[in-house]
């Protein structure tokens, strides 16, 4: 069976940039953002379905989430709304088969951005948003305001 990235992550035997923790729960920069401050909320059970999670993980989830996205505002400068976004299954886009949420912020007029970066996320050479120099400063943001 093939490792699996985000099991990694929560057993801490992968690298990653933690924004938060609650519970079982972790919610870490992702490293192909669509936005400065992309975040992944990962659970704890390796299963690739919401529907396939336990209520309580299910509900704590949804819960950090709307937490996280209360804090947005204070973290990240320009900040006035985000994107709760679920790729639930591989047909849906989903690349790891491990049900994770996306909390995407998002800032006034950043729309034909946004578009471009989602089309060219794993592809795009001229982003710097994954730079480990640009995630450093975001989770330095948070770390100092969340």
């Amino acid at each position: 069976m093939k490792p699996c990235i985000f099991c990694d992550i929560n057993d801490d035997k992968l690298k990653h940039l933690l924004i938060a923790k609650q519970g079982s729960l972790k919610a870490v920069l992702d490293r192909y953002p669509i936005a400065e401050g992309h975040i992944l909320i990962i659970s704890q059970t390796h299963e690739s379905h919401l529907e396939h999670l336990a209520d309580d993980e299910y509900h704590a989830m949804f819960e950090f989430a709307r937490e996280l996205g209360r804090q947005l505002p204070s973290c990240m400068e320009g900040v006035e709304d985000y994107n709760l976004l679920v790729n639930n299954g591989k047909c849906s886009g989903q690349h790891i088969p491990h049900v994770h949420l996306h909390l995407i912020p998002r800032r006034r007029g950043d729309t034909f951005g946004f578009y471009w970066r989602l089309l060219t996320r794993f592809i795009n050479p001229f982003s710097s948003l994954g730079s480990d120099k640009n995630l450093h400063k975001v989770q330095r943001m948070w770390n100092t305001k969340g």
